[in-house]
């Protein structure tokens, strides 16, 4: 009984982009944090879900502009945090340690060869897997031995090859990480309330790229976006005795950030 009240009082955080940039680099950062999760693991088939995440990333880089969204985003921060620099209030080592760092992401991604994700694309033992699991069950042992091979290697040995296999793409990661904490860190959290179970927020007076929503209400009561130009709304909603989503309609307390 302990352990369902504790479930119900851990804050349940919710995030919805309103800019498709930032929803591309929500998407990465969903899955690169799937891909180092599953990673830790010792277990085989956590390894063999590793790989098909990283073909979910991989199409994700290559269909999207995502090199020209990075590049535009690192030279925001830099004339950003360069401008504070002049600042008093600001403490210059780390400043100075954060503008080298966003620096050294903006070379990397400028100066990567090809489109991000080549030379993972063009190995020939991905290339054989990721062509096997697009058939329903392709990953078994008959259908793709390569894979069952590499499976029943030490799981030190998949792991090793794994974070190689990763490691050229490591730029975007960090990139993505160190853009969406700053977004994340640009918005307060205030208290609110959403009258029988909606809100609107007004999001005309500012740039908001962001909206994060943090209750404690437990995870059978969740938020759905409808967001416009001007304004956005919340609609909180549960499911019922037959798994059926059905609109809240009671207040509901929460807290929202909004992120620029």
């Amino acid at each position: 009984m302990t352990d369902d009240k504790n479930i119900q009082l851990t804050p349940v955080l919710f995030e919805y982009p309103l800019q498709e940039n930032v929803r591309g680099f929500l998407r990465l950062e969903y899955l690169f944090k799937q891909y180092h999760r599953n990673l830790l693991s010792s277990n085989q088939d956590n390894h063999c879900y590793c790989l098909r995440v990283l073909f979910e990333i991989l199409e994700i880089l290559e269909r999207g502009d995502t090199r020209s969204e990075l590049i535009k985003e690192l030279i925001r921060l830099l004339d950003y945090f360069q401008a504070l620099k002049d600042n008093p209030d600001v403490d210059s080592s780390k400043l100075d340690n954060f503008l080298t760092q966003v620096k050294q992401l903006h070379q990397w991604v400028n100066n990567y060869q090809g489109k991000f994700g080549e030379t993972i694309r063009t190995n020939p033992f991905l290339m054989t897997v990721k062509q096997r699991t697009n058939i329903p069950g392709g990953s078994s042992q008959f259908d793709c031995p390569e894979l069952h091979l590499f499976l029943k290697r030490a799981h030190s040995k998949r792991q090793q090859q794994l974070n190689e296999i990763i490691s050229d793409i490591k730029g975007v990661e960090t990139s993505v990480e160190v853009i969406l904490r700053l977004i994340r860190e640009s918005g307060t959290w205030s208290a609110q309330k959403a009258p029988m179970g909606s809100f609107m927020i007004e999001t005309s007076h500012r740039a908001i790229r962001l909206l994060r929503i943090k209750a404690t209400f437990g995870i059978e009561v969740f938020p759905e976006f409808s967001c416009g130009k001007h304004r956005s709304s919340v609609h909180f909603m549960s499911f019922n005795s037959v798994h059926k989503k059905m609109p809240v309609n009671s207040e509901v307390e929460f807290e929202l950030a909004c992120c620029s």
